[in-house]
């Protein structure tokens, strides 16, 4: 059996690449890559073992249910109401994908519970972002890293020492230039990041994981982030500007404003511990995955024998 991975044709985010590169460190090789949101027209015949970590999906209609030669190895899985895309999930055709497959592992409690109602055995296996190695130590002369967070009003000493980065690339470039830029930006995290503030959920998570201090914006009712939340990391709400998406944005708001929103941000976060947690999602994606390939080996086995007795 081959090994697959997605790929992101003409998407612009580069979490979805660190999300593969999470996946793809538990598996042996990668011999093929499946575009995440056309699942279901892939045209190969061969099986293929597919983890399915990630956010689903841009076009549901062209993804649910995937390919039956498509063996889905459930973990972290999240299903957006961004569009229509629980309507095609819930379909006859990709609940029966779903029980074929279980486990079920979502990203988020919404939507486990959600798999659940319609009796899809799922669990909450949060995302495998969390399980890259922590490093070893923080760097000698590190920098507080702002990824999509130009906005936010920090502090002059936060500032001061600080690198702006983004997880938003052209959507043209190749798949191996993407995954580059992927394993470049997590590099840079661990080895020169003293501090990460961040309004990108695959910026965050992975720096957990990493042992980095964070400080995270968004949207505490949107249930695509509330894993966050679950492993101890406080969701700050943005301070809502005059002119947003202007370089002048922070300096028409009132400063006093500002000020009151510093005060209710730690900006001298410490890291979060989730060694213990970690390694009890490596340990149990490590089972989930054996048993896959123990299933296969065993399929395999008995069709060759009623190819021999036939």
């Amino acid at each position: 059996m081959e090994y697959a991975g997605f790929r992101y044709d003409y998407l612009s985010n580069i979490g979805d690449h660190i999300q593969s590169l999470a996946a793809e460190q538990f598996l042996p090789q990668v011999d093929t890559r499946l575009r995440r949101d056309s699942l279901s027209i892939h045209t190969g015949t061969d099986p293929v073992l597919l983890v399915m970590n990630g956010w689903f999906s841009h076009t549901p209609e062209l993804c649910f249910p995937p390919n039956d030669h498509i063996i889905g190895l459930f973990w972290g899985l999240h299903v957006t109401d961004w569009n229509n895309s629980w309507e095609h999930i819930l379909k006859p055709q990709s609940l029966e994908y779903l029980r074929k497959h279980e486990p079920i592992g979502c990203r988020d409690v919404e939507t486990m519970n959600r798999l659940k109602e319609e009796g899809i055995h799922s669990f909450y296996s949060k995302c495998l972002t969390l399980t890259f190695p922590r490093r070893k130590a923080p760097p000698k002369n590190g920098i507080n890293i702002f990824v999509d967070a130009d906005h936010i009003p920090s502090p002059k000493e936060i500032k001061k020492n600080s690198l702006s980065v983004s997880h938003r690339i052209p959507g043209q470039l190749s798949e191996r230039m993407k995954f580059i830029y992927a394993r470049y930006l997590l590099h840079l995290y661990k080895e020169q990041a003293n501090l990460i503030i961040t309004t990108r959920l695959h910026c965050a998570l992975p720096c957990i994981a990493m042992g980095i201090p964070v400080i995270f914006f968004g949207n505490e009712k949107d249930y695509r982030i509330s894993l966050l939340r679950d492993i101890g990391l406080k969701i700050n709400k943005p301070l809502a500007m005059n002119g947003v998406g202007s370089t002048s944005a922070i300096f028409d708001t009132d400063q006093s404003d500002i000020k009151r929103f510093q005060e209710q941000v730690n900006w001298y976060p410490k890291p979060i511990c989730f060694e213990e947690e970690k390694n009890q999602m490596v340990s149990t994606f490590k089972k989930i995955l054996n048993e896959k390939l123990l299933q296969f080996s065993k399929k395999q086995q008995y069709s060759l024998i009623c190819l021999k007795q036939g």
